[in-house]
């Protein structure tokens, strides 16, 4: 085998294939410490390895011997990687915030901290609305503003604003904004999904309620449609998931969910509006 320079080879290819020493030895099931010594050729590969480390890195073994000179497959187009960033891209995060360099300190102490005023504000939309928000990502931007921040739901930005002072105020101030930006846009936040995950919870300290209501009387469409008129239109809380639910099998012969959400909110009561 042509071994000389094989550790600059596979070093090169796994750059160019945006992977760490440590992702790569989890794809490969070997220790970061093994890929280490392969590219200072303080050691070799296992020729059982070879194949994977090709499949992984999507290079031919020809150029790993380079018995073709400087030569390296084009990237798979459904390698890993690149599937992956489709898929970030098909799939964006339900609700993202997007910040320029200047904001990037307020974030990352937001995160040493473990996050507590994000933790926070979605314990705000549990306990004032009743939902439960789907989890927020923080992104750096450098096409920002330095001072410049962005909110995107569904990877639609539905928010663009400048915050000049950077310090915790300036953050709370943010998440403000991302709150009422997450509400003014609460149909695209709660999807099918979502209302999913709300009812599972019920279903655990409530079975005998959930059960053979939903989806059988009461479908996840309709709850959340209807959940949605209940917060946007009649603004009601919807923590009383279980008062809803019962409700709305009382009144399933209206098929009019702004209707339906109208007969709920009657039944549940003034209590419940925020």
């Amino acid at each position: 085998m042509a071994l000389q320079g094989i550790g600059n080879r596979i070093k090169a290819i796994r750059q160019d294939r945006g992977f760490t020493q440590k992702q790569l030895a989890g794809l490969l099931g070997v220790t970061e410490q093994a890929v280490s010594k392969w590219e200072r050729e303080t050691s070799y590969p296992d020729i059982s390895m070879l194949n994977g480390i090709s499949e992984v890195m999507d290079c031919s073994l020809d150029y790993l011997f380079q018995y073709e000179s400087g030569k390296k497959n084009l990237l798979d187009q459904d390698s890993i990687e690149r599937r992956a960033e489709v898929n970030r891209h098909l799939l964006p995060d339900i609700i993202s915030l997007e910040f320029g360099e200047g904001l990037v300190p307020v974030f990352l102490s937001e995160d040493r901290q473990g996050f507590p005023h994000i933790n926070g504000l979605r314990c705000q939309a549990a306990s004032q609305w009743g939902v439960i928000l789907p989890v927020i990502r923080m992104l750096d931007q450098m096409a920002l503003g330095s001072d410049q921040y962005r909110i995107n739901i569904n990877g639609v930005c539905m928010y663009e604003g400048r915050q000049k002072d950077m310090d915790e105020d300036s953050l709370e101030g943010i998440l403000e904004k991302l709150k009422d930006t997450i509400f003014k846009n609460i149909e695209f936040v709660l999807n099918n999904q979502t209302i999913y995950h709300m009812v599972e919870n019920l279903r655990a300290q409530y079975p005998y309620v959930v059960q053979d209501i939903i989806p059988d009387v009461v479908s996840y469409s309709m709850l959340r449609q209807v959940v949605i008129y209940l917060l946007k239109e009649q603004g009601c809380a919807v923590n009383p998931l279980i008062l809803i639910i019962e409700s709305m099998e009382r009144h399933a012969g209206i098929r009019d969910p702004k209707e339906l959400a109208g007969k709920v909110a009657e039944e549940i009561g003034e209590g419940f509006r925020f």
